[in-house]
């Protein structure tokens, strides 16, 4: 994933050069393939040195460490750093990113994420505003079945974890969640990183009772 799609950031629109075919082309000299490999080679180890300095830079007072942010640039975010395209400013921000990230897949809450918000998909969650969205950050979470953690309790019979035996109140949680011998009481509500809603059914959903046949 490149640092446009990380953070947001609208896809370039600068033309990609063309090369003109019709530009004579300089011979090389077989002598010289060599002092232009070793030319090229320290260009490429001075170019990732410039680099890894101005990561270092943007990791300042992160938990993360230069090459780490190297290694996940993709080809084109070193291409976008080579044109300039590319701040310290915007470095930074990805770095951060990704050091959020890490800490989200460990089921670690950001500082910023204060706010109790709920998400079609993943249920009640914290995130940086109030209110209901269809997908969320912690939607990589779900999808990677890491744990979300949770700003309430839930009730185990509104997850899709929760599997029914022959009783109208009792069931198993599949994701083996404590529970007691005879089961967990559907309306029980408790704190769970593994809780995902179930999907609601609405009216649209609902069959439809065959049409009675009128007479004219």
């Amino acid at each position: 994933m490149s640092w446009r799609e990380t953070l947001g950031a609208p896809p370039s629109t600068e033309r990609p050069y063309t090369h003109n075919s019709q530009n004579t082309q300089k011979h090389t000299e077989p002598g010289n393939c060599a002092d232009i490999a070793d030319s090229a080679y320290r260009d490429s180890k001075q170019e990732s040195s410039k680099l890894l300095e101005a990561l270092a830079d943007a990791c300042r007072g992160l938990a993360i460490t230069p090459t780490e942010v190297k290694l996940a640039l993709a080809a084109e975010d070193i291409d976008d750093w080579r044109n300039g395209t590319i701040s310290t400013d915007t470095l930074a921000a990805f770095a951060h990113s990704l050091v959020q990230r890490r800490d989200m897949d460990q089921g670690k809450c950001p500082d910023d994420y204060t706010e109790t918000a709920t998400c079609k998909h993943c249920g009640p969650i914290w995130l940086w505003f109030s209110g209901e969205v269809l997908g969320c950050p912690w939607c990589w979470n779900r999808a990677a079945d890491k744990p979300i953690p949770r700003p309430c309790s839930v009730h185990c019979g509104d997850c899709i974890h929760f599997k029914r035996i022959n009783h109208p109140h009792l069931g198993h949680c599949s994701k083996g969640e404590p529970e007691a011998i005879a089961g967990l009481w559907d309306m029980d509500r408790r704190y769970c990183e593994c809780f995902l809603p179930r999907p609601q059914q609405t009216h649209n959903d609902q069959p439809r009772p065959p049409r009675a046949d009128t007479k004219r």
